[in-house]
């Protein structure tokens, strides 16, 4: 695949990334609870929707500077700083791709976990005369919100680490490169001396 047409599809998979991220920024950040009964919670309360908001907020600081990168070497067609960044910049990579898949699967566990237990605690709180209590439906609804926001803020952000791992496999360090064999001549075999009292094929 010819280099450009590479260097853009990895602008394109960048600003993908950047773009999923934000949105999952946004999404947990806003993502609030207020029942009817006055109380109240936000992401902030839950250990990992946090852990989402802070990778989102790092993923988002990584891929700006990456783009930045990116844009440098195709309008310029040099490396900034140093020859090795390249390579460095695979393996930040590598450690985002990884972190962004650890924080999708944390947001989509804490989210089934909870919405169990929250679920548990109404049944055994009203028992079969849930769906007689309008209040309890209601409160129940609201809850259902604030959790399908958290899904959803956390699987924008699984995106971005596909988006990530395609990006990878673009990689020019992904690449394994044969091992180079050694093949002689055979003009070349004939003509070396061979020791005495070896036997002559």
């Amino acid at each position: 695949m010819d280099p450009k047409v590479v260097a853009f599809i990895v602008i394109g998979l960048r600003s993908f990334t950047f773009i999923c991220l934000l949105i999952a920024l946004v999404v947990i950040a806003t993502d609030k609870l207020a029942l009817i009964d006055g109380y109240k919670a936000t992401f902030n309360d839950i250990h990992g929707y946090r852990y989402v908001l802070s990778i989102a907020i790092i993923g988002l600081a990584h891929t700006i500077l990456q783009l930045g990168f990116s844009l440098y070497h195709v309008l310029t067609q040099n490396i900034p700083f140093w020859n090795g960044l390249p390579q460095f910049n695979y393996y930040a990579d590598q450690v985002l791709a990884w972190v962004l898949a650890s924080a999708a699967g944390a947001g989509f566990a804490v989210t089934a976990e909870l919405k169990r237990l929250v679920d548990e605690n109404i049944k055994n709180a009203v028992g079969d005369y849930e769906l007689f209590i309008p209040a309890v439906d209601q409160q129940e609804s609201l809850i259902d919100d604030f959790f399908d926001k958290a899904n959803i803020a956390t699987a924008i952000l699984f995106l971005a680490f596909l988006s990530m791992a395609t990006l990878l496999l673009l990689s020019p360090f992904n690449r394994i490169k044969p091992l180079e064999t050694t093949t002689q001549d055979p003009e070349a075999q004939a003509k070396e001396p061979t020791a005495p009292g070896a036997p002559s094929s």
